[in-house]
């Protein structure tokens, strides 16, 4: 940070925005974190979707696959050093750690599949060239609030072909898509910026059920956004860091919260 000014990010609102304490645990006190399986299977097959949509939609579904199965083996390896111990590794359900490993392993594989068979080179969605015969994929962006800014990455601009609008796609792999507007509202202030055009929706592509879920944007300006990042800079300036206890099972730092319900 040359310039000094902070940088945040629509991940680091969610968390702050989610629960004060556990952002202050992990990115103040930076206890040690519990490790996921999710987590390792969502970069996974972010990655063998990615390779897809990095070549225009014409790589074999197997190179895709191969894509995924080297991510995941990268992924694996580097959280299993990070976190030696298995009983700080969350579980879904009652599942032994090396169970869980397997089963997310072909559950990621086949979103990887299903993704590929539902986009085609024949949709009206696709994924948009801001510079030529470049897919915008893993689209990367900076926005200037004065004494702050905000960067992050989009995992997909879409764009319609019979229309031209642009739209933030950002592909999910867990069971629950977001309630909170942060991630995509963000995207699409991030892209009119990027191209001067106004952006009026944003999707999820919910990779569990392999279907579209569409977000309006219309109803988040700019200010609004930015006033967003505006209370997180401030909040964590002033060393306001409240808990809000309920949700805390899949809390990365639970263990070494005094608040963990």
């Amino acid at each position: 940070m040359t310039d000094g000014r902070r940088r945040y990010s629509p991940s680091r609102l969610k968390t702050y925005s989610a629960c004060g304490y556990a952002h202050y645990l992990a990115k103040i006190e930076r206890v040690p974190e519990r490790q996921a399986v999710w987590f390792v299977q969502g970069t996974s097959v972010h990655e063998g979707i990615e390779a897809y949509e990095r070549s225009s939609r014409t790589l074999p579904l197997g190179a895709a696959e191969e894509v995924f199965v080297a991510a995941w083996d990268r992924e694996l390896a580097a959280a299993r050093e990070a976190q030696p111990d298995d009983e700080m590794w969350m579980v879904g359900g009652r599942k032994k750690l090396a169970a869980d490993i397997q089963t997310r392993f072909e559950i990621g594989r086949q979103q990887v599949a299903d993704y590929i068979e539902r986009h085609t080179t024949q949709d009206d969605l696709q994924p948009a060239e801001l510079a030529p015969a470049e897919p915008a994929v893993e689209v990367g962006f900076e926005l200037d609030f004065g004494d702050f800014s905000v960067l992050g990455y989009i995992d997909c601009i879409m764009e319609s072909r019979s229309t031209g609008a642009l739209m933030p796609l950002d592909w999910k792999t867990g069971s629950k898509m977001p309630t909170d507007p942060y991630q995509l509202a963000t995207y699409g202030i991030a892209i009119t910026e990027l191209t001067g055009q106004p952006v009026e929706w944003a999707a999820y592509w919910d990779c569990l059920n392999n279907k579209l879920v569409r977000k309006d944007l219309k109803i988040y300006p700019k200010e609004m956004v930015g006033n967003w990042y505006r209370q997180l800079h401030n909040g964590i300036q002033a060393g306001s860091f409240l808990p809000n206890p309920g949700d805390c099972f899949t809390c990365t730092v639970r263990p070494s919260c005094i608040f963990g319900a």
